[in-house]
């Protein structure tokens, strides 16, 4: 019998972003506020928010600062970037586990929010492209579409052993909404790295086609990983199965995160151990995928006028986006009141800037760098504002003061 998820070790021993930093035994954990240890996104345990720590170290690493990761050793990353990508909408699949009606009933409401959040910034940032007159390669509804994909997505954080439900319902929404955002991510980036005049009809189609490569590849690992020998022999179909499913969305100018996150729902939903098997495995290299993305998403960044433009309207519409579409998810719920969710939410995720860097590997000197450098400072930001708006442990009331609170 394989060994269990919680117990498989990293590769190189327990690094500084592991969630074993929560222990109460743990010196670490009284340095590091309890507001900083989040989710990077659905499927991965929390972390002392990979972007503020990571994303700055790539910036300094990158050509602008020492120079380290000098723009070929940046093209020569792209590979490797693309198995992070994939590797990332895999664990965003696996946890795409939907048992009860409540686990629907979340999904639909993370779904809700997410949407509106797109919405908001998409409106916004077109409205504002098309009024300023600023020079784009890419269209501006495309720009503006990205831009909203991008800030979609939450991070959430740790749930502790308390009774806060308003805490454990925006963090389990905060999860789901990841969704939605890689499935139209899909689209986007077909569109971004269409050579011809892009048109949506074909950008279906080739995400449907994404979406089908990635099940193939998924059917053809589950059949050779399931019948391995040896726990080593496992571990190889199952990288060779990730490699696969990274290589052949970049070859085929299509979205690693969309065929990723295929393959985990396929795994996720077949009978059989083909959830655990894929997970203990995937879970070494679960960390330091995340550092090298967050890396080359900081070195890849540019100060451009574009993004430093795209910067404050991202900023500001993602969080109208967030409180609106929370007060409109909440009415679909009964656990936390409508002013409530919206402010949980309203730190952001890993995805954001995964998927930006995505769209920045087909884009590049196109915009995808001003989309990427303006994802990644609202990103920071998002995370600063969510310090001073997302309650702590002891502001949210619990099960037990609402019982007492309320008249018999």
């Amino acid at each position: 019998m394989p060994r269990p998820f919680e117990k498989s070790r990293e590769i190189g021993g327990p690094d500084p972003i592991d969630v074993g930093v929560s222990d109460r035994r743990l010196p670490l954990r009284a340095l590091v506020p309890r507001l900083l240890r989040r989710r990077a996104a659905l499927g991965l345990a929390p972390a002392i928010a990979p972007a503020v720590i990571f994303v700055p170290l790539g910036v300094l690493m990158g050509p602008a600062f020492l120079g380290l990761l000098s723009p070929d050793v940046l093209v020569h990353l792209d590979a490797v970037v693309s198995v992070g990508l994939a590797a990332l909408g895999v664990f965003v699949g696996m946890a795409l586990k939907l048992q009860s009606a409540r686990d629907r009933a979340l999904l639909g409401a993370g779904c809700v929010e997410s949407s509106l959040t797109i919405a908001f910034v998409t409106g916004a940032v077109w409205y504002l492209l098309t009024k300023w007159g600023m020079p784009l390669t890419l269209p501006v509804p495309l720009v503006a579409l990205t831009l909203g994909i991008c800030a979609a997505a939450s991070s959430a954080g740790l749930v502790e052993a308390s009774s806060d439900v308003r805490h454990r319902t925006a963090t389990r929404i905060a999860d789901l909404d990841d969704a939605l955002p890689i499935l139209v991510g899909g689209a986007v980036v077909a569109l971004v790295a269409s050579t011809d005049a892009p048109r949506v009809s074909d950008a279906l189609v080739w995400t449907g086609r994404t979406c089908l490569v990635g099940l193939t590849i998924a059917v053809a690992g589950w059949l050779l990983f399931e019948r391995a020998h040896s726990d080593a022999e496992r571990g190889v179909f199952i990288i060779g199965t990730l490699v696969l499913l990274g290589g052949s969305a970049a070859y085929l100018s299509a979205s690693p995160l969309l065929s990723g996150m295929t393959a985990g729902l396929f795994w996720t939903w077949t009978p059989g151990r083909a959830e655990q098997m894929v997970r203990e495995s995937l879970r070494k290299f679960q960390h330091p995928l995340i550092v090298l993305l967050l890396l080359v998403a900081g070195a890849s960044c540019r100060p451009t006028v574009a993004a430093v433009w795209l910067f404050a309207p991202l900023v500001l519409f993602r969080l109208a986006g967030k409180l609106a579409g929370g007060w409109v998810a909440a009415r679909l719920l009964e656990e936390v009141t409508p002013g409530d969710l919206g402010t949980y939410l309203v730190a952001p995720g890993l995805l954001g800037i995964a998927f930006a860097l995505n769209v920045d590997q087909w884009a590049g000197a196109r915009g995808g760098t001003d989309i990427l450098t303006a994802t990644v400072a609202a990103t920071l930001a998002g995370e600063a504002l969510a310090m001073l708006l997302v309650p702590t442990k002891g502001d949210a009331p619990t099960e037990a003061t609402r019982t007492e609170a309320t008249p018999a």
